[in-house]
């Protein structure tokens, strides 16, 4: 289903709606490293996930580690993830953005367009020549950063999610 015109202006008007609300100030890089996962932060991301409403299954997260270890990708701040990103490259020509979350005390600083940021350049490195997520269309702080990065919105998959709400599927060139 292409993404309707009218979508397109709802979309839109989101983002504009996210980006003039004030942020908060930016960390400073060198205090929050992103890494790639190791075992050790398990417990740590589950509780992150938790957090955030993910509540997605432990191995989820070993399936991802054990699959795609170069493509999940923590972010860590004095010894705690206080972020994550989960990717693969779903083809040769795609690399998939699975599930990109931060701790709420940590939004609006930088640290999710960090990780995004660190993610797409392993896809570059991979091959993909593209990169695609889903986002749900009520969340308007991850529309407002996905389209500040250069991803554009390509279809509405309507009762995506188990709730009921609609995915908007979005796509950049790397």
């Amino acid at each position: 289903m292409a993404l309707p015109s009218h979508g397109q202006k709802m979309v839109k008007r989101m983002v504009n709606l996210t980006m003039d609300s004030p942020s908060r100030s930016s960390l400073p890089e060198s205090a929050v490293l992103i890494r790639q996962f190791r075992p050790h932060d398990l417990s740590d991301v589950m509780d992150l996930d938790r957090e955030v409403h993910g509540s997605y299954d432990p191995q989820l997260f070993v399936s991802f580690y054990e699959l795609h270890p170069r493509t999940l990708l923590v972010a860590e701040q004095q010894g705690r993830v206080v972020g994550f990103i989960l990717g693969f490259k779903s083809h040769p020509l795609q690399g998939r953005i699975f599930w990109l979350a931060v701790q709420p005390a940590y939004q609006g600083q930088g640290l999710g367009r960090r990780l995004l940021t660190a993610l797409l350049t392993i896809f570059r490195r991979l091959g993909a020549p593209t990169a695609t997520l889903e986002v749900r269309i009520s969340n308007s702080q991850a529309l407002a950063l996905y389209t500040s990065m250069g991803f554009e919105p390509v279809t509405v998959i309507p009762s995506y999610y188990g709730d009921g709400e609609a995915a908007l599927i979005m796509q950049k060139r790397l």
